[in-house]
């Protein structure tokens, strides 16, 4: 288990290097800067704190569907498969891959490829990634994801600035990976 959690990290990392060193190509070949881009300010922070409790309610919704409904059983599938992976995560390593996966993929997805594609486009290419399986469930598990990157690209769209989209993200995959930890241990 420590060797996946090691491996997932380092793809991760991976991510967060390419989307990075390609952020910064674009801020080069644009003639603007990284203050332009991603800039923390107090209102983009509030924004990506609310972004991340609006999503969290989102996932504890589909939680909540899946063990009433049939339709969103794979939610629960996905929860049992992807839970043993994160059971022995230490907090530090719930920070530190939170914050590398909600940075490197906000600046790809959003800083990289929605200015280029769009955001329809760049919130299915953010769900596509998030397939573990490519069956029945991964298609659900794409929609599920999809309005995540919708949200986060709209943000995007609002603010013209990234750090509200990484803080979100990172800020809910923390959170996210602590309730999968717990619902684990239940």
């Amino acid at each position: 288990m420590r060797r996946l959690v090691s491996t997932l990290f380092w793809l991760e990392s991976a991510l967060a290097v390419a989307g990075f060193g390609l952020l910064t190509a674009r801020i080069y070949l644009q003639r603007t800067t990284w203050q332009k881009v991603m800039y923390p300010t107090w209102q983009d922070t509030a924004l990506g704190v609310l972004l991340a409790m609006l999503m969290l309610g989102m996932a504890v919704a589909g939680s909540a569907a899946s063990e009433r409904w049939a339709a969103w059983a794979f939610l629960k599938r996905w929860m049992l498969q992807v839970s043993p992976l994160f059971a022995e995560i230490r907090p530090r390593e719930m920070i530190l891959l939170s914050v590398v996966a909600g940075f490197g993929e906000e600046a790809l997805f959003r800083g990289v490829i929605q200015p280029l594609s769009g955001v329809w486009l760049s919130s299915l290419l953010f769900a596509v990634v998030h397939v573990l399986r490519w069956d029945s469930d991964g298609i659900k598990m794409m929609a599920f994801y999809m309005p995540f990157g919708l949200l986060l690209g709209g943000l995007y769209l609002v603010t013209g600035n990234l750090w509200g989209c990484c803080l979100a993200h990172a800020l809910y995959d923390l959170i996210a990976l602590w309730w999968i930890q717990q619902w684990m241990r239940r």
